[in-house]
This record gives C-alpha cells, structure tokens and sequence, in this order.
C-alpha cells in the first residue's frame, strides 16, 4: 500500500469528529477495550446461555430446518 494511502487515512481518522465511524475503526483494527458480551442484556444472556444447554442435550432445531421452513412460508405465496 501507498504510504501516502496510509497518511491520508491517518488524517481522516485524526480530524474525524464522527464517533461512530472512530468506534468502527477501533473494532476494526483489534483496538476494542471491551467485550461485547459485557454490553448484552443479562435476559438475552440468560437466552444465549438456555440455548446453549438445549443444544449440548441435543435438543433445539437444526438451523437449516429453521431456514427450510421459513423460506417456505414466506417465499412461496
């Protein structure tokens, strides 16, 4: 790549002021402090973790039946 590219890049990111596009960069490049799991909701934690155990006790809905069937019900009116 161009070093050029790269200052340029560099000055975009230094006189941005848009934090979300700066939260982008930052994920993009390994620069996130936190994790995402400490963001979720304790409910939905709750829901992933539920989940998981159904799962491990072969219990649940293979994905792809759960693709087969929506597809059918609602591409095929």
């Amino acid at each position: 790549m161009d070093i050029s590219l790269k200052y340029k890049i560099v000055e975009k990111i230094i006189t941005s002021n848009d934090e979300a596009l700066l939260n982008e960069i930052q994920s993009l490049i390994g620069l996130s402090e936190s994790d995402f799991w400490s963001e979720i909701p304790s409910e939905v934690k709750k829901a992933i973790h539920q989940s998981q155990l159904e799962h491990d006790h072969g219990k649940g809905i293979p994905s792809h039946q759960v693709m087969d069937e929506l597809k059918s019900r609602f591409l095929n009116r």
